[in-house]
């Protein structure tokens, strides 16, 4: 009778310590990204209250306190492993642990791209933004190497993706006369490619145990090999040879052929094969309409062609990949759930080509000016005659067609630009009413959730007729535009929090039998406020609050959300809604768990804090919580969601001109400090554990979003623990779980030195030169014109388009073979384009000055540079810039040192 007792209690303790884990790595992994968001918004801020040596100094010093935790950590966790016998290391166990001392060189790989961007901003060098970026990439392989994990491989791609993208654009590897567009994404994508063999090739050297780094280059190459479909276009109108567009058809074939033999046969990756699936239907139905188009001249035969393309395209994947998941899957029930629901199994091929083929539809019925209640109604009673056939066999093809014919009679009652909110309410309940019932009729995932959705986005646009807290007025709710804008914003701040709470209740209070039919349902209603309040914040400004359009402080302007006012609105309701939400779903997580009552009043109090700051600001609370369905339900593909969710708010945040640069770093910042000293202390005080787990649903189903079969997990892709093994690896002191444990410590310590030392060698010796033009340098100054944009990673600036009276600057520029241009001073000492040098030489005549340009594929001419960035909040000032002054050496090159008003006094 001990036996039981003595397990459920070991269970219990495991529990207990995944659930310290789990907030542990929350804390630390929001607390890294909202620091880097900070430091990356703050160099941007180009704040004048230190110098130009203060400045970069700052920087520099924050990266050697990084990359100094980053070495602690390192050798900690080493002298802590010898301490500890029979604890495997990564390396030994080949599962690739992260260790402890990653997320320190995560940030301090952003803290390199900050320094490059810091020395950009100070020395005006904007015009070959790829350097920045290419020499971010380099520098950072050190730390590449040793941290083995896969985010800061995500941030090291995209970072070299940015530097390739760039360079391409430039004339220093291609020129005009051999550059094509479908040449250029060939390279993205070849590029890529190379990269994808790599990490597969080296993916037990790192800690990857989803398999986002491979899935991220699959999809990058699948982008690259999508736009050579439209650079083979652009290549058709400029009266190129059309054999092209039909042999990169062949090589784009071959290529996705090879995908589909590599991740079906030697490392097999369902999540890649569907991948691959939806690529083969979007580009085979856009090659079709494309070609016929181009070849037939008949926009409806071109139109159905690629209809009948795209439909025959994604039959024939679904058939495929069910063959894949069948022989993949050893379990006889997986068999048997597969052959009732064909498409449980790839709902990103379902969802992706349905919205495809059923644009494509549209496209026909308004091309055969078929009307689309006719069209309509034929798809309604085909569907209904395919889905109640006696085998069977046609369920998904009735209930598809069936939606089809749902959705284009949405597109007739709630066409009209101007909607009658009196005049069509029954059709448009009724066809709501109509996707529920279709909802239960085919229990799907991906076909539950789009008409989830469906249903959703309707009641949205029908809510403002039935809104309890503001009446329809634009005018009087401050709105401007027409009334589908109103709608979305009483859609947002009525209707959004109620679906949030809905999909929480059904998350956390249904039981399994009713959670398995309305747990898409659960999905929809998260994902739909999610969308829109993304949408919003592109489209919108992102603050309800017009007080702060002049930069108001964002602590003041957090805080003052929860006075309470004279009447009670919704929007405040809403607020309360997102800051508590998360704090209610983790303290469910924590009393089925048993957690302690101190961890639970430590992991509140910081959920709720940040629901204070954050809580008329959605986006992060909507992450966060998230995030903890996912953990508490074990689904994978929602924490997925949560983190982007996140990152998509930071990047979208950073553009939100209502709050200044400055304000918003320091708000970032300290959070994202608070947040790192709080999971310290967390990490130091309670034990954590390694734990190892496969993502199971609630209702003992695997995530049918982004799991794959068990069949198809790999070696060290794989999740699945060793029989007789626990799910808890270990318990341990926090100073040894999870450090970086098995790699030699001297070459760990030595790659992150020298990554340092190189970072700081390069920025410097770039500092040396560029003051050593500034203090010896020719002085000359050109006329020019500004623009007022913002950059993502240098703050504002202003967009430079030098001008020259005296030549025409595109007969000056016409030799492609040509790099450097003297300059002559005219009576009032502006300088002006004389004509253009192959190579360095002296000038003509004394006074003259020989300076280096650039130049883009466009055609465009870059001389020194393209933008001159200032403080933020100082637009105006610099707008009366008529003139730029530089300084060059005896090499031709030059920077921009200040800008000049109409009477050439520095600004």
């Amino acid at each position: 009778m001990q036996a039981p007792t003595a397990l459920t209690a070991q269970s219990g303790h495991e529990q207990i310590v995944r659930w310290r884990l789990f907030f542990y790595m929350g804390a630390r992994v929001l607390g890294i990204g909202l620091l880097a968001s900070g430091i990356v918004t703050w160099i941007a801020a180009n704040w004048d209250g230190f110098g130009k040596f203060e400045r970069i100094a700052g920087v520099q010093l924050l990266l050697v306190a990084v990359v100094a935790i980053a070495l602690v950590q390192a050798g900690r966790g080493r002298r802590s492993c010898r301490l500890v016998t029979g604890v495997p290391g990564p390396a030994s166990s080949g599962s690739g642990a992260v260790p402890a001392y990653a997320g320190a060189l995560f940030l301090a790989c952003v803290a390199t791209g900050g320094l490059l961007a810091l020395l950009g901003q100070t020395y005006q060098t904007g015009a070959d933004p790829w350097t920045l970026f290419g020499w971010w990439a380099l520098l950072t392989v050190p730390w590449l190497l040793v941290a083995r994990s896969w985010f800061v491989i995500v941030l090291w791609l995209l970072v070299l993706n940015t530097a390739i993208i760039l360079l391409l654009g430039t004339q220093l590897v291609l020129s005009p006369q051999r550059y094509t567009p479908m040449g250029y994404a060939w390279v993205v994508a070849a590029i890529n490619a190379g990269l994808l063999a790599g990490a597969e090739r080296l993916r037990s050297h790192y800690s990857d145990p989803y398999r986002v780094v491979p899935r991220l280059l699959a999809l990058i190459i699948l982008i690259a090999l999508f736009c050579t479909l439209a650079a083979s276009l652009e290549s058709l109108f400029d009266g190129q040879s059309n054999h092209a567009m039909l042999l990169q058809a062949v090589l784009v074939g071959a290529v996705v052929s090879g995908g589909f033999y590599r991740y079906r046969r030697i490392r097999p990756d369902f999540f890649i094969l569907s991948q691959l699936a939806v690529f083969t239907v979007l580009y085979a139905g856009t090659y079709v309409l494309i070609a016929s188009w181009l070849f037939a001249e008949s926009i409806e035969l071109s139109v159905a062609l690629a209809f009948l393309v795209a439909l025959g395209g994604m039959l024939g994947c679904v058939s495929w990949l069910r063959k894949v998941y069948q022989a993949r899957s050893g379990a006889p029930m997986a068999k048997a759930e597969f052959e009732a629901t064909p498409a449980r199994s790839s709902p990103l091929l379902f969802l992706f080509s349905f919205g495809f083929i059923f644009l494509l539809g549209l496209a026909l019925i308004l091309v055969l000016e078929i009307p689309p209640v006719g069209a309509a109604g034929a798809a309604l009673v085909a569907g209904l005659l395919a889905y109640f056939a006696p085998p069977g066999k046609w369920r998904v093809v009735g209930a598809t067609l069936m939606l089809a014919g749902l959705l284009l009679l949405a597109f007739e009652v709630f066409g009209p630009s101007e909607i009658d909110y009196m005049g069509r309410d029954l059709p448009r309940l009724g066809l709501i009413a109509g996707l529920l019932l279709l909802y239960h009729m085919y229990q799907v995932p991906w076909f539950q959730f789009l008409c989830a959705v469906a249903a959703l986005v309707l009641f949205a646009i029908l809510w403002p007729q039935y809104s309890p807290g503001i009446a329809f007025d634009p005018a009087d709710a401050g709105l401007y535009g027409n009334r589908h804008d109103a709608g979305w914003v009483f859609f947002l701040s009525e209707l959004a929090p109620g679906c949030i709470v809905l999909a929480c209740v059904i998350l956390m209070g249904l039981p399994p039998v009713w959670l398995r039919r309305y747990k898409t349902l659960a999905w929809a209603l998260l994902g739909v406020p999610l969308g829109a309040y993304v949408i919003h914040m592109s489209g919108f400004s992102y603050s309800g609050n017009p007080s702060v359009q002049d930069g108001s402080n964002m602590l003041a302007v957090a805080l003052s959300k929860w006075r309470l006012p004279t009447r009670f609105p919704v929007a405040y309701l809403g607020n309360l809604v997102f800051a508590l939400l998360p704090v209610g779903i983790a303290w469910l997580s924590a009393t089925r768990r048993r957690v302690p009552v101190a961890d639970q009043a430590i992991v509140l109090l910081v959920l709720l804090a940040l629901g204070v700051l954050w809580g008329d600001l959605p986006a992060v609370q909507l992450g966060l919580l998230l995030c903890l369905l996912g953990y508490e339900l074990r689904y994978r593909s929602m924490r997925v969601v949560g983190v982007i969710s996140i990152v998509v708010f930071l990047a979208q945040f950073y553009f939100q001109l209502h709050f200044l640069l400055l304000d918003k770093a320091v708000f970032l910042i300290a959070q994202g400090a608070s947040l790192l000293v709080i999971a310290l202390l967390w990490y130091r005080l309670r034990p954590v554990a390694a734990v190892r787990q496969p993502p199971v649903d609630q209702d003992g189903t695997t995530d049918p979003i982004f799991d794959m079969p068990d069949g198809l997990h790999g070696r060290q892709g794989s999740r699945l623990l060793v029989p007789g093994t626990s799910s808890v690896a270990h318990t341990l002191p926090a100073p040894v779980a999870r450090s970086g444990l098995g790699w030699p410590s001297v070459p760990v310590l030595a790659s992150i030195v020298a990554g340092l030392v190189a970072v700081l060698a390069v920025a410097n010796t770039d500092i040396v030169q560029k003051e050593a033009i500034i203090r010896e340098g020719t002085r000359f100054v050109v006329a020019l014109r500004p623009v007022d944009p913002r950059s993502l990673m240098q703050g504002d600036y202003m967009t430079l388009n030098f001008t020259s009276q005296r030549a025409d600057d595109r007969d000056l520029f016409s030799d492609y073979s040509h790099r450097y241009v003297e300059l002559e001073p005219d009576a009032h000492g502006v300088y002006h384009f004389t004509r253009t040098l192959p190579q360095m030489a002296p000038p003509a005549q004394p006074g003259n000055v020989v300076v280096r340009y650039r130049r883009q594929l466009d055609e465009r001419v870059l001389f020194v540079t393209d933008a001159y960035f200032f403080p933020e909040g100082q637009g105006e000032h610099f707008a009366r810039a008529r003139y730029g002054e530089f300084r060059v050496n005896q090499d031709g090159v030059a920077l921009l040192t200040g800008l000049l008003d109409d009477k050439q006094n520095r600004l």
